[in-house]
């Protein structure tokens, strides 16, 4: 990693922690909340900029339509679902370029750990969305559908040489994040602290999952199979 990507990372770490501590305070009135907007999508557009600046496509496209959800979400409740189609169509450009520079779906398969893994995340994809998700909602097919592509996004990534287990562990951490959001927006705290805290260790589990991600991804794109 460039000193250039470096001083963008902690740029991008600065604006998240940042926005994790005080956002919530950007969200008072009516929508839209577009400074909200802005200062969400900001740490994410940063380390898109360090995927572009390293010519990585998929990796720039699948971190800018996160950015892009990232913004629907917070400009108003009635974007919300399409935010979660634009961290969606992310997600695939993520699978594309897991499966493109993986070792392949068979041969990862074949390796026990990976195998376990993969299993555990399912079920955890099957618990997860079971528990925090309640099945009268009207959110209920739909973010299903969207934990389902996140899911595969993650499966994909144990596809990937071991020398990328960066992008597993952010693909992890990506997953766990989501628990958090359909948690607080579905279960809601009434200690505004312990609200305040479940938030703000979901947002910077999601950004350590894009952090991790965009950081080991880099040059995958020119990497060859082993």
């Amino acid at each position: 990693m460039t000193n250039i990507n470096r001083a963008l990372l902690a740029l991008s770490a600065i604006l998240a922690i940042a926005y994790g501590a005080f956002g919530s305070s950007l969200y008072e009135g009516a929508p839209p909340f577009v400074v909200g907007t802005i200062f969400k999508a900001s740490s994410i557009i940063t380390l898109g900029l360090i995927a572009l600046l390293a010519r990585s496509r998929l990796l720039a496209a699948g971190l800018l339509f996160g950015a892009l959800g990232d913004a629907l979400l917070a400009w108003s409740p009635d974007t919300f679902l399409y935010g979660a189609f634009a961290f969606l169509i992310g997600h695939l450009f993520y699978i594309t370029l897991w499966l493109r520079s993986g070792i392949g779906v068979v041969a990862a398969l074949k390796e026990p750990p990976r195998f376990i893994v993969a299993i555990a995340l399912i079920a955890a994809c099957i618990v997860m969305t079971y528990l925090l998700v309640p099945r009268d909602s009207a959110m209920f097919v739909p973010l299903a559908a969207y934990t389902g592509v996140l899911t595969l996004m993650a499966l994909c990534s144990f596809t990937l040489p071991t020398t990328r287990w960066l992008v597993m562990a952010g693909a992890v951490l990506f997953f766990i994040s989501d628990g958090f959001v359909a948690w607080n927006m579905f279960h809601h705290d009434p200690d505004p602290t312990l609200a305040f805290w479940r938030g703000f260790a979901g947002w910077m589990i999601y950004w350590a999952g894009q952090a991790a991600i965009c950081s080991g991804a880099l040059g995958l794109h020119r990497a060859t199979k082993p």
